[in-house]
């Protein structure tokens, strides 16, 4: 059952995100630990905390999720903790058994994992923190647990879009033993003191806040990160840029002084303005300097898989459409980022699955095998060649359009966003590591 939920997850995983980078400021701990993460991207903060920890967690999980027959089934395996919110209860909510549950499951050295804001927060920023991770520390901490807790910040391009990128940034464990003296101590330390669990919290949103970039909006989100791109692109010899740069040094343009962010975003404003005369939407302009542009060996490449992303194309075309439906419904991205790994972890085994089954039908169990393995091959290769393509189409015409006057504003329009964003990096205040 553990590796079919892994392979599930591995599908879901690259079905949902183009990549996930996973950068540690220090290795894993062993035994009890807390995993405290940011929650912005519904069911797609589920895979990414899954890439950047080392085991698989055992993660919090509303109690609701059991009513349904396979995802009990999934949850079960998983080991994974119910929570009994008062959204879904009301005043019946009671949550014994959950803090029970994670107690034992510390003690006996497993990794569990809570989204500490609650419930999934519409924009990049970090919401309050409830109480419950705090309680759930200083509890197991009252039964002899010296827990670690362990704060890990997901960064999201854009949560929205299907194929996206994230990065996964894990702060410095810190273990409850180095924060007890500084918690005050007039009543026992448990989860009863509420000074003590309040106090607590403020450490856990203070370790959070280094490893979660804050944003307005999701719209300066980009703007920011699109700056970000074309500033490290300028480097000399650069042809790809990771997600992990871009977003650190986005973050870094998000704590420049405020007069030069508002340079940074009239200058992104005006360079966006120049890619689109070139015929490039300013979404793909991070997209363009992430991939570097090679040419005719993306071409070559391309056509070469062009058979079988065809053959992808056709037989996992139901399950691609309704991703693309999900898309055009117009629903917030929280909620798009949660229905499409969903969607995708259901659906594309449901086709493969027909697959299989006809396979069988021709030559048993070994048809069965092969032919089903051939949905996911296609769906890689209907990806690739579909991703890869856009951007070599949309290149190629920007090169074609590209002459005298309109080379010449685009230039000069890439020179002022990447000079601004140079002096504004000059003023952003770094973060604080612990």
């Amino acid at each position: 059952m553990n590796r079919i939920i892994d392979a599930l997850v591995d599908i879901a995983t690259d079905a949902s995100f183009r990549s996930v980078e996973v950068r540690r400021a220090e290795p894993e701990p062993r035994g009890p630990v807390l995993v405290v993460a940011n929650h912005g991207g519904g069911l797609g903060d589920i895979l990414t905390v899954i890439a950047g920890s080392r085991r698989f967690p055992r993660f919090l999980a509303r109690d609701i999720i059991w009513k349904f027959p396979i995802a009990r089934q999934v949850m079960n395996a998983v080991r994974a903790i119910p929570v009994s919110r008062r959204q879904d209860h009301g005043a019946e909510a009671d949550n014994t058994s959950m803090f029970d549950a994670a107690y034992t499951g510390l003690q006996e050295g497993d990794l569990l994992a809570i989204y500490p804001e609650g419930e999934s927060v519409p924009e990049p920023r970090l919401a309050p923190l409830r109480t419950g991770a705090a309680r759930i520390l200083l509890g197991a901490w009252e039964r002899g647990v010296d827990t670690a807790i362990l704060p890990m910040g997901l960064h999201y391009f854009d949560i929205s879009v299907l194929r996206g990128r994230c990065l996964v940034q894990v702060g410095p464990p810190v273990l409850m033993s180095s924060l007890v003296p500084g918690l005050p101590s007039d009543e026992p330390l448990s989860e009863n003191n509420h000074d003590a669990v309040h106090a607590l919290t403020a450490v856990i949103a203070d370790r959070l806040g280094d490893v979660v970039a804050e944003y307005a909006d999701w719209d300066q989100r980009r703007r920011f990160e699109t700056a970000a791109a074309v500033y490290l692109i300028g480097r000399p010899d650069t042809t790809a840029v990771s997600y992990s740069e871009l977003a650190t040094t986005a973050e870094l343009i998000s704590r420049a002084d405020p007069d030069l962010q508002r340079a940074v975003t009239t200058r992104v404003r005006a360079y966006s303005a120049q890619v689109e005369l070139l015929g490039l939407p300013d979404t793909e302009v991070p997209d363009l300097a992430l991939t570097g542009i090679q040419m005719a060996g993306r071409a070559a490449r391309v056509l070469a898989m062009t058979p079988l992303a065809v053959y992808g194309a056709l037989v996992n075309g139901i399950p691609m459409a309704g991703l693309r439906l999900i898309s055009l419904t117009g629903v917030a991205p929280a909620t798009a980022a949660s229905l499409k790994p969903a969607f995708a972890l259901i659906a594309f085994p449901a086709a493969w699955a027909a697959l299989g089954w006809w396979g069988y039908r021709r030559a048993g169990i070994r048809g069965a095998v092969a032919v089903a393995a051939t949905g996911p091959a296609g769906l890689a290769a209907a990806i690739k060649v579909a991703e890869q393509g856009q951007l070599l189409f949309l290149v190629s015409r920007a090169y074609r359009r590209a002459n005298g006057t309109v080379l010449e504003q685009f230039e000069h329009a890439r020179q002022d966003l990447v000079e601004t964003v140079g002096a504004a990096l000059a003023t952003a205040q770094p973060s604080v590591t612990r």
